[in-house]
């Protein structure tokens, strides 16, 4: 019997706990993907934030640091995660990264095949805007529609050629500076991630409007994760609880 690549897609993110969005009930939405410790920019331990989820109720959290290609230390923080899992029966621990994009098209992700070797999940996200001369563009020298297209095109390459399991907060960069990211841009990169097999974040952290973010996921139906971006224990399941309450699980 051949397997086709859809039904591969959807049990490897089905194994990570991410569902369609039309398929969302009150116990996918209680996990926070998109966490970050002292390792990096959080201002907590890892098992402080385990510690925290499990009071909150959560079923499962991903511990998704800032990497580089070049993180050393990556392997360090897996096995710590690792040991905080193996100690959790209540909570499931995944071991994460989140990578930036560094261009739009060949090798795009920040994060070498260790790292991601190395992870039950992979974000990749758009945070600095490469100059395509080692430089970084100046968000201050962008106006929108600029800033917008760039953002796009960024997204759409980690989307198309990046080994990554999700796309963090897509648009994020432009709307915490002009508020919502352009509709048909949006609803560009959630049919391409379908496309793709990639799921895409919902992110409270960086939507100025929760309703019209969940209404293109209603039109396109996306694979979505539900990720706080987390670097204080008051942010833990912040975008869980918004999302159970817009959609009606509170």
């Amino acid at each position: 019997m051949t397997v086709s690549p859809a039904t591969v897609v959807g049990a490897r993110l089905a194994h990570l706990g991410l569902r369609r969005f039309s398929e969302l009930d009150a116990d996918a939405c209680s996990v926070d993907l998109h966490m970050h410790t002292t390792r990096t920019d959080g201002e907590h331990s890892i098992q402080s934030l385990v510690d925290a989820a499990r009071e909150q109720g959560l079923r499962a959290i991903a511990f998704t640091e800032h990497v580089r290609r070049d993180s050393a230390w990556f392997a360090d923080f897996a096995n710590d995660v690792r040991a905080a899992a193996a100690a959790s029966s209540d909570v499931r621990v995944l071991v994460g990264c989140e990578a930036k994009a560094l261009a739009t098209e060949g090798d795009v992700l920040d994060a070498s095949p260790e790292i991601v070797g190395a992870c039950d999940i992979v974000l990749g996200s758009v945070h600095r805007f490469p100059d395509g001369q080692g430089g970084l563009l100046n968000f201050a020298d962008l106006d929108a529609p600029t800033m917008a297209h760039i953002e796009f095109e960024l997204a759409l390459g980690l989307v198309k050629h990046a080994t990554i399991d999700v796309l963090a907060h897509p648009g994020g960069m432009y709307q915490r500076r002009h508020g919502a990211f352009p509709e048909d841009l949006m609803r560009e990169i959630m049919q391409t991630a379908v496309a793709r097999g990639v799921a895409v974040e919902i992110s409270t952290s960086y939507l100025p409007e929760l309703e019209p973010f969940l209404e293109l996921c209603r039109e396109i139906d996306p694979y979505v994760s539900i990720g706080s971006d987390v670097h204080r224990l008051d942010q833990l399941g912040v975008c869980c609880t918004r999302v159970r309450a817009a959609l009606g699980f509170a």
